[in-house]
């Protein structure tokens, strides 16, 4: 049996939102078995679930969308997926999460520092039983039947951006596999779409202490990247989050072509919309 986890101390953790460009604070607090993921904005409770769980089209959000809303929650859901977290209390008055460096390595040292306890209750998963898929003009996401664990197979291409090209990666989610491969990746962004959000009241707190910043020809930070796939490895943890909506791990193998926020928000409620695409089991 693998066994539910919280957090074992509550703890602050503080930024700038990427859009609102503002200072944002966060506490975690643990949380009892079977508990869930909750998240209290401005007052206002919402548990994480795909009814209160919105991908737009540069993030993902959790709210009503009518004011208690708490946007750019991707690399923090992220993190707490890839660490096992089942339970968990997130309190904020702000209106966004803390971009840190465009990574989830930061959510991770913190949580890391914190500690993971161990609860006495058996751990939940989603088990994918049929594809079940979603697609537009843009991009396509399915999501098929696996033995066991998480996979994610995803395709970015930017032809248009000579720096990151087309890029590839088969990532299976572990923790090992996470704090390697996928929490060092950074956001990334044009900067002549930076320019445009700016102009639109977005990308207030955007920089290239805050993600990586390309032109057509090349890569603007002057570090460079921190690994060759890193584009592509930012988009697998993007879905490490987005697919983390229901506060429960899913046992599948997920395919992504040019896919983003919306269209992983808009596939797991094509999974949920039909009991027999899907059963909860204890793992």
């Amino acid at each position: 049996m693998t066994r539910q986890r919280t957090i074992a101390c509550e703890f602050y953790l503080d930024g700038i939102g990427q859009h609102t460009g503002q200072a944002n604070r966060i506490l975690f607090s643990p949380a009892p078995v079977n508990t869930g993921i909750i998240f209290k904005i401005k007052g206002r409770e919402f548990p994480l679930c795909v009814e209160n769980v919105f991908g737009e089209a540069g993030y993902t959000s959790i709210g009503d969308q009518k004011g208690s809303n708490f946007k750019t929650i991707e690399h923090m859901l992220s993190t707490i997926h890839a660490l096992g977290i089942d339970n968990l209390i997130i309190k904020t008055e702000d209106e966004e999460t803390p971009i840190m460096d465009g990574s989830a390595l930061p959510f991770v040292t913190a949580f890391e520092n914190m500690g993971i306890d161990m609860q006495d209750a058996p751990k939940k998963a989603i088990k994918v039983l049929k594809r079940t898929g979603f697609s537009d003009e843009k991009a396509e996401v399915w999501i098929e039947p696996a033995k066991a664990g998480l996979t994610l197979d995803v395709e970015i291409d930017y032809h248009d951006i000579k720096p990151i090209g087309r890029q590839h990666m088969i990532f299976e989610l572990s923790l090992e596999n996470y704090k390697k491969l996928a929490a060092p990746a950074r956001s990334f962004a044009r900067l002549s779409d930076v320019e445009y959000l700016r102009s639109k009241g977005f990308a207030l707190g955007a920089s290239m202490e805050t993600g990586i910043a390309v032109d057509t020809e090349r890569i603007l930070n002057p570090e460079g990247l921190r690994s060759p796939n890193e584009f592509v490895a930012h988009k697998v943890m993007d879905a490490i989050g987005d697919l983390f909506v229901t506060g429960m791990t899913i046992i599948g193998r997920y395919k992504s072509i040019k896919g983003g926020h919306a269209h992983n928000n808009a596939l797991i409620r094509a999974l949920l919309s039909d009991p027999a695409n899907y059963e909860v089991v204890e793992i």
